[in-house]
């Protein structure tokens, strides 16, 4: 099973400008993605090397509210829980095989969804998106297929002036999820989706267990608290176990950059 880290979901309220103007106060320049219309959203984007963040918000709450892609419920439920990052998705090159790997190993997946946007030049990017079906307090990630390769696509973007040359040196190193089972999360991680487990333990200056597997250069953080205190502990109260941090490598910030519920080094 071959996945690299494409992509953050940051779920927002209002409109996704807000966010290009938060990160233009830090120095870097963001970019409007687009309408998905039929879902009843829209985004703007943040591209970094080879993996990007979009701040997702609804554009039409009622097509939003009624729609069918799994991404789009989870944005509505979560926001009633206040903004934050919600999602992390995996790119592959055959979504189809992957769909069978994964039932394979005993996931249900549901129907490949076909996915498009309208630009903000009118043109239209189309992607196929597939989910594991189910319930869980962890969210499994989602995955990608898109209609170009990396290379042809990264190339337009850069052409299309959609990524800030300050970012091209960073990529997204860490991601760091709240969870109750740190331990259990990375091995279910490893078993589904082919992820080395690079390490589990303690960290007793901050009263974590940590659990980190590896999508190629990027880590999955899992940490539990070991307290009822402190930043890991008050996102499970509030908003479940989700993603909470960002870390870029090389280093963007002498310190952590808080935004909408989430937090960026």
């Amino acid at each position: 099973m071959e996945l690299q880290f494409d992509h953050i979901v940051h779920f927002i309220e209002g409109h996704p400008k807000k966010a290009i103007k938060e990160w233009q106060k830090q120095g870097i320049q963001g970019a409007m993605g687009g309408s998905h219309e039929k879902w009843g959203t829209y985004n703007s984007l943040l591209y970094a090397r080879t993996s990007y963040i979009e701040f997702l918000a609804m554009e039409n709450k009622v097509n939003a509210e009624t729609c069918d892609n799994p991404l789009i419920s989870q944005l509505v439920s979560d926001l009633h829980n206040g903004e934050g990052i919600g999602q992390i998705c995996f790119r592959t090159t055959n979504i189809e095989k992957l769909k069978k790997e994964l039932e394979e190993k005993g996931c249900s997946t549901l129907p490949i969804f076909p996915g498009s946007r309208k630009r903000q030049d009118g043109s239209i990017i189309h992607w196929k998106m597939l989910f594991i079906k189910g319930e869980s307090t962890l969210p499994f990630p989602f995955f990608i297929e898109w209609g170009q390769s990396d290379e042809v696509r990264f190339k337009e973007l850069k052409e299309m002036d959609m990524i800030d040359g300050k970012l091209e040196k960073h990529q997204i190193k860490s991601i760091l999820f709240a969870c109750r089972n740190a331990e259990q999360s990375a091995s279910e991680w490893s078993r589904l989706f082919d992820f080395p487990i690079k390490s589990i333990g303690l960290d007793s200056v901050s009263s974590l267990k940590k659990a980190t597997v590896l999508s190629g250069n990027t880590e999955i953080i899992f940490c539990e608290p070991l307290n009822e205190e402190g930043m890991i502990y008050h996102t499970l109260q509030s908003r479940g176990e989700r993603p909470f941090s960002i870390q870029f490598g090389p280093q963007l910030f002498h310190g952590t950059f808080s935004l909408y519920g989430s937090f960026y080094q």
